[in-house]
């Protein structure tokens, strides 16, 4: 029986449909203030656990079972695992108040959207400092609206400070390095036999859906390390606060 959810939660559904015709409902339970509660609906893998490629620079205790970010990503891409990450699929997300917003892209760009959630809005306590900056973007977001979008909410909050933002996003951007390096072992830490079968008969395809969307929003934050100052530049004199 699946567990009741708290009363002050709200679900975001987000359909997937395959190019075979298939579609993958994930139903994505948040909290109002935009942290997603994972809740698989089968016993956590042994990858995530929080002994398992725990992060050097993760601060959770030794006696929490599992890491936030690994269940979240069990939860909601575990059916995906037998995909390829360059099958084009058609994805619709419908938030808490029947909001729907529809992309095409190839399926690692979808997953990066769930591994965002995964890192961002669970109790990850790296990927979460980025949590209340991402309050409010649409699920998905290409790379420089993402970007964009967060480095306005930081400037926000520093008062239009270049150096306290740059300075934030540095702490933040950088440790979240290790974090997708260690999901990624994770995933390939497990067996053969734990993963699910490819349906349907002929060729076994690439099974890489998982680890190239981990490798995908890696590649984004990463990407944000390095724009961070451009960025912070533009956004910081279309608000007008040049010379802060």
């Amino acid at each position: 029986m699946d567990a009741v959810p708290d009363p002050d939660s709200w679900f975001q559904e987000l359909s997937i449909r395959f190019s075979d015709g298939s579609v993958e409902v994930l139903h994505i339970e948040r909290r109002e203030t935009g942290t997603h509660i994972p809740r698989p609906r089968e016993k956590p893998k042994e990858w995530a656990k929080l002994s398992c490629h725990k992060c050097s620079c993760c601060p959770l205790p030794a006696g929490l079972p599992y890491c936030p970010a690994a269940l979240s990503l069990q939860a909601t891409m575990g059916k995906l695992r037998p995909r390829s990450s360059v099958e084009r699929v058609r994805a619709t997300a419908v938030d808490g108040a029947g909001r729907a917003q529809t992309v095409e892209s190839d399926l690692q760009g979808v997953g990066a959207t769930l591994v965002r959630f995964a890192v961002f809005e669970t109790a990850c306590p790296v990927g979460y400092r980025l949590k209340p900056y991402s309050a409010g973007l649409p699920a998905f977001t290409d790379s420089m609206g993402l970007m964009r979008f967060i480095t306005r909410k930081i400037l926000e909050k520093h008062g239009g400070s270049v150096e306290a933002s740059r300075q934030e996003l540095a702490e933040t951007l950088g440790p979240l390095q290790e974090v997708f390096y260690r999901l990624c072992e994770r995933i390939r830490s497990e067996t053969p036999q734990d993963r699910p079968a490819a349906a349907g008969a002929g060729p076994e395809p690439i099974q890489d859906a998982v680890p190239n969307s981990i490798v995908q929003a890696d590649a984004i934050a990463k990407r944000f390390a390095m724009k961070a100052d451009q960025l912070l530049a533009e956004i910081s004199g279309e608000l007008g606060w040049t010379g802060r």
